[in-house]
């Protein structure tokens, strides 16, 4: 076994392969593990076009896929794996997490790039405006928030308005991680919101108040392991190039977030099975 798109592809179609997927009507031509599988090699590739991505897979991995939908089969198809995407991913997930820390932090996704998207767009009542800090830009779109394990394993996301503050996001996806110790940036500052968090056994460690220039060495380490996560989006959002996303509705911006996490997972396993970096996925883009 080697680190390569091929076998990041095989790995997808045996773990998809592995849950029953309910389906109504008649097989098709490609089966419902295969689309999942064909997903993984979109996410990772880095191609957001689906159309472009059917166009050159088959020169990518030759042989793997026969019969290949159209654009919109594979579109409509995806959309509706979204939920057995996602039960895939943490299903792999589950192999690799290690440890009670847990690391949590948001980033904005883009949703239209034109004036008046936010009457035009069908992420209208979901999406909202946003500032990115680090950019010194306002995009109009959802805010993704990820958590992760101490390694950078993705165990949970939720979405919501680029404006909104990532508190509610982040307590929801606590409550499935009791007894654990949850990293944050300064975004989730408050003493009555950690002792809330206290309450589903999740200790809140944030970044504490120092003069510039003046960071003790225990802030120093909180902040290493917090770039642990951010390494998790530079990921999504550079080499998948998740923030490219070109979802037109709520579900198929879903769909791309679910599967970029799960090709980052299979990614991860297999680089601990292979004695690898777990984040370093250049060697499975198919290039």
């Amino acid at each position: 076994m080697d680190a390569s798109l091929d076998t990041l592809v095989i790995a997808a179609y045996v773990f998809a392969d592995s849950f029953a997927i309910p389906r109504s009507g008649p097989a098709g031509k490609v089966t419902d593990a295969e689309l999942i599988a064909l997903a993984v090699a979109q996410a990772v590739i880095g191609v957001p076009s689906d159309r472009q991505f059917l166009g050159v897979v088959g020169k990518l991995l030759p042989g793997f896929f026969p019969d290949l939908p159209d654009q919109s089969q594979y579109n409509r198809r995806l959309r509706r794996l979204t939920p057995w995407i996602t039960t895939t991913q943490l299903g792999v997930a589950e192999l690799i997490v290690s440890g009670q820390v847990r690391l949590v932090d948001g980033t904005l996704l883009g949703c239209a790039n034109y004036a008046g998207c936010a009457q035009q767009s069908l992420f209208a009542g979901h999406a909202g405006y946003g500032y990115c800090p680090s950019k010194s830009q306002w995009y109009w779109g959802m805010r993704l928030v990820l958590m992760s394990d101490r390694n950078g394993v993705p165990v949970g996301y939720d979405l919501t308005p680029a404006g909104e503050r990532e508190y509610e996001p982040t307590y929801r996806l606590a409550q499935a991680h009791p007894g654990t110790t949850l990293f944050a940036d300064k975004g989730l500052w408050g003493a009555q919101y950690a002792q809330s968090l206290e309450l589903i056994d999740v200790q809140l460690v944030t970044p504490n108040r120092h003069r510039l220039g003046e960071r003790p060495p225990s802030e120093v380490e909180k902040a290493r392991i917090r770039l642990v996560i951010e390494s998790v989006f530079s990921n999504l959002k550079r080499q998948m190039r998740l923030e490219h996303h070109l979802a037109k509705t709520l579900p198929g911006l879903a769909q791309r977030i679910a599967q970029r996490l799960l090709a980052l997972t299979l990614g991860m396993l297999l680089n601990t099975l292979l004695g690898r970096k777990p984040r370093s996925l250049v060697a499975y883009d198919g290039r």
